[in-house]
């Protein structure tokens, strides 16, 4: 995408549409390279959270029960279609949401991801088929919170500046 990027930016007949289709290419790349290192990232670990990222995830939300109940509805919400469960860090708002994300293109602006879901079929059908919710407690029993825990440090380390 990048090499067709350079090589219509110097054609000046390129219409204007389809440099947009190569620019929408290019975030749609970006970021379900991001997304997926991040979901794997997230992966092999006990499941058992801690560190400062649980504290402010309760805090957040009342309780720590209270944001993975919230997560896993967000996920719910997209079985049977396609995107992905982001849990984000506001760098403008300072605070921590949980997002739906159709594609690999939405986020909200100014968000640092946390943890990232991937609720595409691909993902679960070929394990767990049509039951999602199977596939979002296997998600949440393998979660590396000490990954999770350094990219929160890192969020807000940033949005401190």
């Amino acid at each position: 995408v990048e090499t067709r990027l350079a090589a219509a930016l110097a054609d000046a007949d390129m219409p204007p549409v389809l440099y947009g289709g190569l620019k929408r290419e290019e975030l749609h790349r970006t970021g379900s390279v991001i997304l997926h290192e991040i979901y794997f990232d997230g992966l092999g670990g006990d499941g058992q959270a801690a560190g400062s990222i649980r504290a402010a995830l309760a805090k957040a939300w009342g309780s720590f029960e209270t944001w993975a109940k919230d997560f896993r509805r967000t996920g719910l919400s997209l079985a049977g279609g396609s995107g992905w469960v982001i849990l984000a860090y506001n760098l403008h708002a300072r605070s921590l949401r949980n997002h739906w994300a159709w594609d690999h293109m939405h986020g909200a602006a100014a968000s640092v991801p946390i943890l990232a879901l991937d609720m595409y079929e691909h993902s679960f059908h070929m394990d767990y088929g049509t039951q999602a919710a199977k596939y979002i407690d296997a998600w949440f029993r393998n979660l590396d919170w000490e990954a999770a825990d350094r990219r929160y440090a890192q969020a807000t380390a940033i949005g401190a500046t």
